[in-house]
C-alpha cells in the first residue's frame, strides 16, 4: 500500500508505449471496464471480456503475424510464470486497447513480455523476434 505523499511509479510504461505504438489508438471495446488497483499503487482499467469472445478479441488485437492460439501456454517474463493465453487481459490505456498477461495487476506483464516457455530454458540473451501485421488487417 502507498504511503501518504508518495507518488506511484506506474509499472511497464515503456512496454505500454511499445504496445500502443504497435496497435495504435482505437475506440473502446464493447465490454465493461473495471477499475483494478495494481501493485504499483495505480488504478488501471481492465475490460471484462466474456470467455466466448476471448478468441475473437485476441485475434483482433494481436498485432503480430504469429498470433498464439487461445489454448497455448506462454511465459510472462515479469512474473516469471507460465499462463494460458485464454487468461489474457486487455487494458484501456491512453486511448488504446492493450493485451496484457493475467499477472498484469501484480507485475505489469504486457504483450511484449510474452515468450514461448521453451525459450526460458536457454542461457544468455533471449531473442524473440515477431513480425507486425499490416495495420489494415485488424477489424476492431
Amino acid at each position: 500500500m502507498m504511503k501518504a505523499n508518495e507518488t506511484p511509479h506506474e509499472m511497464s510504461l515503456q512496454e505500454k508505449a511499445i504496445c500502443l505504438a504497435l496497435t495504435g489508438r482505437k475506440p473502446e471495446l464493447p465490454y465493461p471496464l473495471k477499475e483494478v488497483e495494481c501493485a504499483d499503487g495505480t488504478v488501471q482499467r481492465i475490460y471484462q471480456i466474456p470467455d466466448a469472445d476471448k478468441a475473437k478479441v485476441l485475434a483482433d488485437l494481436y498485432p503480430m503475424t504469429d498470433a498464439p492460439s487461445i489454448d497455448d501456454t506462454l511465459y510472462d517474463i515479469h512474473e516469471r510464470r507460465e499462463f494460458k493465453v485464454r487468461d489474457f487481459l486487455v487494458i484501456r490505456w491512453c486511448e488504446g486497447n492493450l493485451l496484457a498477461s493475467p499477472y498484469f495487476p501484480q507485475s505489469g506483464g504486457m504483450l511484449v513480455d510474452w515468450i514461448d516457455p521453451a525459450k526460458v530454458e536457454g542461457n544468455g540473451t533471449i531473442l524473440d523476434v515477431k513480425l507486425t501485421k499490416d495495420k489494415r488487417e485488424t477489424s476492431l
